[in-house]
Parts: structure tokens; C-alpha cells; sequence
């Protein structure tokens, strides 16, 4: 538990050291970003250190999923900070708050998660997909707002590259369909295990499914048409909303 509670701590202090150099333009070179990285690992240690001293991973119930899932999307963004040159650091206030809000729900975890390495497998790629496709989201509002302050010519406080933010966008919705399906294929396999065959009409699976068939369509038609800019984002946005839901909402029913 000490680990996760400095995983919480650092996160809070690299909320702050984000809002320092964001809102106040305090040169504080990378020690945000590397602030996050710290946080992230502290989050790993204790992931394992659970995992050594009961054999199953801390992911068997809704705290759980949600803290692994924030801390995904603290790796993802630390990943996407190198890639593009640091040119996605005003997001750091955001995703930084996000990581503390999502560990600090870990705390409360109880349920650790089953032995059976494809529901490892099925939990991480799931972690994965939400993180993507809520990054995707959020570059898809980000990139509403710079659109609409550039319309009205202010361009003053908050700006990020359009361009950069449409790479952002399709990088993510695609990364997060991937793992989306492995989700699906990885939760079959264990289900077959577990419950004796490879589908049960649970109400999270089903929106899973509907959530692949919703990005397949998207992305398909994005690949075939070229759909707008704006459209992309918008249903981006949209798909944003549904993972939210399913996340927060949505629980399974069978165990």
C-alpha cells in the first residue's frame, strides 16, 4: 500500500509542477514529465508487489481497473511527450490530475484478479483501449476549443498545433481499436476457461462489442472516405463518452 500511496502523491505534486509551467510559464524543464514517470513507477512496484505476495494482479474490481487504467494513460502520454518533442505538454495538467484522481481510487481495492494468464492479458489490453481511446477523446475536444479560438482570432493562453492534434487523434483511435480487439479475443479465451463456453450475455461484454463495432465503423469509414476533420473528431468524442460510461457505469454480472 505505501507504494500506491506514493504513486498518489507524486501525481499531486506533478499536477502542480504542470499548472506551475501551464498556467504560470515557470521554466521547469522536464521535471514534470519526469515526475509523472516516478509516479508511474511507484504504481508498478505496488502492482507487483501484489502480485508476488498473492499470486493475482490488483485488477478483480472496479477500483482496481480504474487506477490501472489512469496509470496507463500516465505511460501512454509520458510515450507520446517523447514521440512528438514535447510539443503535447500542455496536457500534462490534465492527464497528471487524471493519474491522481484514478490511483487514489485504487486504494480501496480489494478484489485481486484471477490467476488465468489470458484474463491478465484480457485486463491489460482492456487498460489499453481505454486509455487510447480516452486520449483520442480528449485531443478531440482539445482540438474543438483551439479550432474555435482560432475562428475568432484570440489566440492567446492555451494553444496546441491543429495538426498535431489530428495525428494525435487517429494514432490513438487506431492504437485503442487494436487493443480493443485483443480485449474481445483475450476475454474469450478465458471465459472458455472459466465459465465453459466463449460468450455470456453480460451486460459488459455486450457494450464491449458494441463499442469494437462502433470504432470498426468509424475507422473503416475514415480509411475508405476520408471523413472531415471535424466529423472524426466528433464521433471520437462520442466514443469517448461510451468508454466513460462503460468504465464507470457498466458492471459485469457474471463472476
Amino acid at each position: 500500500m505505501i507504494f500506491l500511496l506514493l504513486s498518489v502523491g507524486v501525481y499531486l505534486l506533478s499536477t502542480a509542477l504542470f499548472a506551475l509551467r501551464t498556467l504560470f510559464g515557470v521554466n521547469l524543464r522536464n521535471l514534470p514529465t519526469l515526475s509523472l514517470l516516478l509516479g508511474f513507477s511507484f504504481y508498478t512496484v505496488h502492482f507487483f508487489r501484489v502480485y508476488i505476495s498473492t499470486g493475482h494482479f490488483p485488477v478483480g474490481d472496479f477500483y482496481g481497473m480504474v487506477s490501472l487504467v489512469g496509470n496507463f494513460l500516465i505511460l501512454m502520454f509520458v510515450v507520446l511527450d517523447l514521440v512528438f518533442k514535447k510539443r503535447v505538454a500542455d496536457f500534462g495538467f490534465i492527464i497528471a490530475f487524471i493519474g491522481f484522481l484514478t490511483t487514489l481510487v485504487g486504494l480501496p481495492a480489494q478484489k485481486v484478479g484471477y490467476k488465468n494468464p489470458f484474463y491478465v492479458y484480457h485486463i491489460l489490453s482492456a487498460a489499453v483501449a481505454y486509455a487510447s481511446l480516452i486520449l483520442a477523446g480528449i485531443s478531440s475536444v482539445v482540438k474543438f476549443l483551439v479550432e474555435r479560438k482560432l475562428r475568432s482570432k484570440h489566440i492567446e493562453g492555451f494553444m496546441v498545433p491543429v495538426n498535431l492534434l489530428r495525428r494525435m487523434e487517429r494514432i490513438l483511435l487506431n492504437i485503442g481499436f487494436i487493443f480493443l480487439t485483443l480485449t474481445l479475443i483475450f476475454g474469450s479465451i478465458w471465459a472458455k476457461d472459466f465459465l465453459g463456453k466463449h460468450w455470456v450475455n453480460d451486460p459488459k461484454l455486450i457494450l464491449t462489442l458494441a463499442m469494437w463495432i462502433y470504432y470498426a465503423f468509424l475507422i473503416h469509414l475514415n480509411l475508405v472516405r476520408g471523413l472531415k476533420p471535424s466529423t472524426l473528431s466528433l464521433l471520437s468524442f462520442v466514443g469517448f463518452l461510451i468508454v466513460l460510461g462503460s468504465i464507470l457505469l457498466i458492471r459485469h454480472t457474471v463472476t
